[in-house]
């Protein structure tokens, strides 16, 4: 029988509903520890803040290590491919290098909880060059 992951892009919107957060909404307040919460209700995340250079540029292979450790067995991650390799690079030039550096950083996630999520921008141009 197949799996069925349930899950959001994110867990830690911390702003509270009127300010696009999910405190209040689905947190019930500021000091709710935001992942150790999501994990009683969903069984996968998006991992977001890789996908953007300032956030990604402080993360380490600690950084996902942490993850792992903070949560559950079952629990799956789709870490999102920096937008520096997709966006910035189109998967093209260094971009190869790029994603080496990142899977280093994942390492601990890809062996365990990991799925990958590519956020491609006008795909169609790859195509017509």
């Amino acid at each position: 029988m197949a799996q069925v992951l349930i899950g959001t892009s994110g867990w830690s919107y911390g702003d509270k509903s009127e300010k696009g957060g999910w405190v209040g909404s689905f947190y019930p307040n500021t000091t709710t520890k935001k992942l150790p919460y999501y994990f009683q209700y969903f069984n996968t995340a998006e991992h977001d803040a890789s996908y953007y250079e300032k956030f990604y540029k402080y993360m380490t292979e600690d950084t996902f290590s942490k993850l792992v450790d903070a949560t559950p067995d079952g629990f799956q991650f789709s870490v999102k491919v920096p937008e520096i390799i997709t966006r910035e690079k189109k998967l093209a030039g260094d971009s190869i290098v790029l994603f080496d550096e990142f899977l280093e950083k994942n390492i601990t996630i890809e062996t365990s909880k990991q799925a990958w999520c590519y956020s491609i921008a006008d795909v169609a141009q790859f195509y017509s060059k």
